[in-house]
């Protein structure tokens, strides 16, 4: 609508609502009408020179802005909920498995100090029993053989000197093949 035909109209003085149909019927007729308002719904005019409008009016440009900028907050808190909802998770789930992993290790401790406490009696139970029958095996042996391999592991899964205490305690009173190795 030009300005021609806007003078026209004010001049009669008519009604805002007759203004708007008469508008209307000039723009279908000249088609000037060229978009919709996303906000309102209002028609949108063509102007005589530029591109169409994408907003009917300011209010609807900024409500426009600020659903958008709302939308994009809302993405990001939920985007930030998840994220923390999911590391959470991921926290929960890591400490489930370092649990595991830690009742796995205290369990192995426990398993391993049970076998260096068995070992260790089955050796003193060799020492011993080589002390019973053959004695002589512990004065001949050379310190890297056999019966001084067996009081090292004794010493290594106890405290050091066990073996010797456990022979003195039981009567031996000759060299041991550790003695034997310091004097050399």
């Amino acid at each position: 609508m030009g300005k021609k035909e806007d003078r026209q109209l004010i001049g009669l003085r008519m009604r805002a609502s007759e203004i708007k149909r008469r508008r209307h019927e000039l723009d279908e007729r000249y088609g000037l009408i060229d978009g919709i308002c996303p906000i309102c719904g209002k028609l949108i005019r063509k102007p005589k020179r530029g591109p169409t409008a994408r907003f009917c009016s300011r209010s609807c440009r900024q409500t426009y802005a600020q659903r958008k900028q709302d939308a994009i907050d809302f993405k990001k808190n939920k985007s930030a909920e998840l994220a923390l909802d999911q590391l959470t998770k991921q926290g929960g789930d890591y400490r489930k498995r370092a649990d595991g992993k830690r009742e796995s290790t205290l369990n192995a401790h426990k398993e391993i100090k049970s076998a260096r406490k068995t070992s260790r009696f089955s050796c003193m139970f060799q020492l011993k029993t080589i002390l019973s029958y053959k004695p002589e095996l512990i004065e001949q042996a050379t310190a890297n053989g056999y019966i001084a391999n067996l009081m090292r592991a004794i010493d290594q899964h106890g405290t050091q000197g066990d073996a010797e205490r456990l022979l003195r305690h039981l009567g031996y009173t000759g060299p041991t093949p550790q003695e034997t190795k310091d004097e050399n």
